[in-house]
Parts: structure tokens; sequence; C-alpha cells
């Protein structure tokens, strides 16, 4: 009887240990989360800046080459793990079109033509695409959260899109700006395509391997582009402020950003680390305000209203029983195999 009351309470002891770990594992994965949503925010006003000396496709050519030269290290100790096969290929030939050319050409382009709040606020109508391919691809149960969600989500982006209830080309940037958010916008119809396939991926490969594997491989298109875009247009003159912005976005908010982004998914749900997300888009928003006086008017902060109520909806489903209603993807599920 000693003996079993001893055992007992040696279990007892290590699952409570066990249960502080987890809790301080939990802790210092959220602010890790917090740590790498800070740092996307400020992807969008470095790209402003450095779109005033760089077209989109210059811009993503050297952003994309100086965060393969970072990653050049995991590619080359880790390439024998890289499976082989004509599947694999193939979906990593997809992921690299979908995330990394199509998205980003169209997100900067989209950029050039309109403001840094309005792509920040915008970032988050990505969890509606990728809601929407879940349900017709993945053939997951529409519930009515979902539909809310989605029709909360689609209102906001239209009234920051349009900046008011009526349809006009006016305001900040006029029809240049409109046509730049409606590329954003497609844009993300990419990206959501890119992180429908982009778990299945890292079922094979660790992160840190997927994202050398794939930002090294655009560069079979950016490297080309680029190199027709400087002789089309001449050298480009960076201004100090455009190297910084462009070392930013290759370094911090790309290669350290999804590092801690990722680090901090292999000991969190992506439901939990989803209202996470706020931060970019807020954030991002604020510092485009206030570093490059963007415009803003009570359309915008109406529509990002919507679009956090929109998000908050999903979540709120997600975390639901099974038995009360299917959950629908979380937010995080979207964002977490992209570059901002």
């Amino acid at each position: 009887m000693a003996a079993t009351t001893t055992s007992t309470g040696g279990q007892a002891q290590v699952s409570a240990s066990a249960q502080v770990a987890a809790r301080a594992a939990h802790r210092g994965a959220i602010a890790t989360l917090v740590l790498a949503n800070t740092l996307w925010a400020g992807t969008y006003v470095a790209g402003k800046v450095a779109l005033r000396d760089l077209s989109p496709i210059e811009l993503n050519a050297a952003r994309f080459t100086i965060a393969a030269l970072l990653l050049a290290p995991v590619l080359i100790r880790h390439h024998r793990a890289i499976p082989r096969d004509r599947a694999t290929l193939f979906t990593l030939a997809r992921l690299i079109l979908l995330g990394w050319v199509l998205n980003k050409l169209f997100e900067y382009v989209g950029l050039a033509l309109s403001t840094a709040s309005d792509v920040a606020l915008l970032i988050s109508t990505e969890s509606l695409f990728f809601a929407v391919i879940s349900w017709i691809v993945l053939r997951e149960r529409v519930t009515r959260a979902g539909v809310w969600a989605l029709a909360l989500g689609l209102a906001g982006a239209y009234l920051i899109v349009e900046r008011g209830l009526a349809p006009s080309l006016g305001g900040p940037g006029g029809g240049a700006r409109i046509l730049g958010d409606l590329l954003v916008v497609l844009s993300l119809l990419f990206e959501a395509g890119y992180s429908a396939g982009g778990k299945a991926a890292l079922v094979q490969l660790p992160p840190l391997l997927l994202l050398a594997v794939t930002i090294t491989g655009s560069l079979v298109i950016w490297i080309p582009a680029g190199l027709i875009a400087v002789v089309h247009t001449g050298p480009p003159h960076l201004a100090p402020a455009g190297w910084l912005s462009l070392l930013y976005m290759a370094a911090i908010s790309g290669v350290a950003g999804y590092w801690l982004w990722f680090r901090a998914l292999r000991t969190m749900d992506g439901s939990a680390a989803a209202p996470t997300l706020f931060i970019q888009p807020l954030l991002g928003a604020a510092l485009g305000i206030w570093l490059l006086h963007d415009a803003i008017s009570w359309a915008t902060l109406a529509g990002a209203a919507l679009i956090l109520l929109c998000i908050l909806l999903v979540v709120r489903a997600q975390r639901r029983p099974s038995s009360v209603a299917p959950a629908l993807p979380a937010p995080i599920a979207v964002i977490s195999e992209s570059i901002p």
C-alpha cells in the first residue's frame, strides 16, 4: 500500500510539473507570436518607402534574393531532406507560383497604387477567401457563423476600398487607389490557394526548410524579371531609407518574422494563435497613417471594425465543441505559410 501511495504521489508531481512547463511554453509562444506580428506590421510601410526607388518587380527580385542568401545555409545543410518525387516537386512548384510569384506581383503593384494602411487592413480578408476555398474545394461544412463572418468581412473590405457607402472614384488616390486595392484583393486569392496546400507540404518539410526552398525557387522567375526591368529602365538608385526598407522586408519581416511564427506554432493551436493576427492589420495601418500620412476616414475605421468582427466570429466558431458546429479554418491557417 505504501509503495502504491508513493507511486501515485510521484505521478502527481510529474503531472504538476508538466502542467507548469506547458503553461510556461504557452506564454512564451504567445509572446513570440506577438513579436512576429509586430515585425510583419511594418512590412507595408517599408514596402511603400522602397517603392519610391524601385518598381514592384525590382523590389520583389531584390527582396527575395537577399532572403534566399540569408536562408542559403539552411538549404545547403538540409537539401538531402527535400523529397524529389514528382508529386512533391509539383506541389512545391505550385506553392512557389501561387505564394511567391503571382501573389507578390499583384500585392506590390497594388501597394504602389494604394496606401500602406489600405493594404494592411485588406490583408485581413485573406482568411475569408481561405474559408470559401475550404467550403468549395475541401468540402468543409458551411456554418451560420461562417456565412455571417464572410458577409461582414466583405462589407468591411468594400468600405475600405470605396471609402464610403456609395462607389466613388474620388478621394485620395482616386481610381488608381481603388485599382490598387482590388489588385491586393486579387493577390489574396492566390495567397489563399497557396495556404490551402501549405499545411500538407509542412508534413514533409520543416517550416524553415520549406521557406528556404520556396523563396529560393521563386528566384527562377524574379531574377530574370528583375534583370529585364533594369535593362528597360536603367539601374535603380536607392536612397538610404530605401535600402533600410528593403533589408527590413527581407531579413526582419521575412526570415526572422516567419522563423518566430513557425516556432510558436509548434506549441500552440491555430485557433489559439489567431487573435494575435489582429496586431498586423491594426498596427500596420496605424504606421501608415503616422509615418506616411495616409488618409483615414470613417469608412476606413468602420471597415477595419467589420473585418475584426468577422475574424472574431471565425475564431469563436473554431473554439466550439465539434458536437455544436464544425470549426471553420482559423485565420492562422491562412497567414502561417505566407510572407507579408
